[in-house]
């Protein structure tokens, strides 16, 4: 019963969709293309991993069907403009999983996480096509990824490839190394040079994340979760003793911080 509720509640929503596109419905979603929405698709899974970071489980299920509404609503565009459909966007998906879980629908095994990825990567590569389409070890990395991310999946690709570092401890040298030229760059008051050694060091620091399996784009939000937890304490703090922020100096500032950081926050 449960799952013939689960199939008539996804029919009813891609009614809805396929409502609110027809002549009749909304103009706004009428008006609408696979270009016009494509950034609400990462608002929308961004939205439910706020969700998912508070535990906020009824959140998760809003997200979670905001998420569904732009997969149900780019497959409508494409069944009216002729190119694709849901059914394919299904089928080519559970085609996907069948073939590259080997040890679930196959004949391999996979007694730990671990094997299992090297499974799914071993049926990705044996794909028909898959090595014809793709030119050079780092293709698929997509670029609509938030920038840490992007870095760490291509390093990761680089890595597979056999290029890496021979010892992990050169990868902190490297972060020095482009500490160092950063600091010649600041110098120089060169803003070309400036964004492009900044942009080494972030790449340099990313792969240290990756070798020491932290991922990069988690570890930065991390630290902006903990920056708020502190800024908004120095915020009660400068409220509680009638003082605007903007009268705080630089010594003051750093009092408030350092207080902030000693209650743990």
């Amino acid at each position: 019963m449960q799952e013939e509720e689960t199939q008539a509640q996804f029919l009813r929503l891609r009614q809805v969709v396929r409502r609110l596109r027809q002549p009749g419905g909304c103009p706004w979603d009428r008006a609408q293309t696979h270009q016009s929405v494509k950034k609400n698709l990462v608002e929308e899974t961004g939205e439910f991993l706020d969700a998912l970071e508070e535990g906020n489980t009824q959140g998760m299920v809003e997200e979670l069907g905001d998420v569904l509404l732009q997969v149900l609503f780019h497959s409508q565009i494409g069944e009216e403009e002729g190119t694709f459909s849901l059914e394919e966007v299904c089928r080519h998906e559970a085609d996907k999983l069948i073939r590259r879980h080997t040890h679930v629908f196959g004949e391999t095994q996979a007694a730990n996480d671990q094997e299992a990825l090297r499974n799914w990567e071993q049926a990705k590569r044996t794909e028909d096509g898959e090595q014809a389409r793709r030119v050079s070890a780092l293709d698929g990395v997509s670029r609509s990824i938030p920038g840490l991310s992007r870095a760490q999946k291509t390093l990761i690709k680089a890595r597979r490839a056999g290029f890496d570092w021979p010892q992990p401890q050169q990868a902190l040298s490297k972060v020095e190394e482009e500490l160092e030229e950063v600091r010649q760059a600041l110098e120089s008051q060169n803003a070309e040079a400036i964004q492009e050694e900044l942009g080494d060091l972030l790449f340099a620091t990313v792969n240290l994340c990756r070798i020491h399996k932290v991922e990069a784009e988690e570890a930065l939000h991390g630290a902006i979760r903990k920056f708020f937890r502190r800024f908004q304490e120095m915020e009660r703090q400068c409220a509680a003793q009638g003082r605007p922020l903007e009268n705080n100096s630089p010594q003051e500032w750093m009092d408030l911080w350092k207080e902030a950081k000693r209650k743990g926050l």
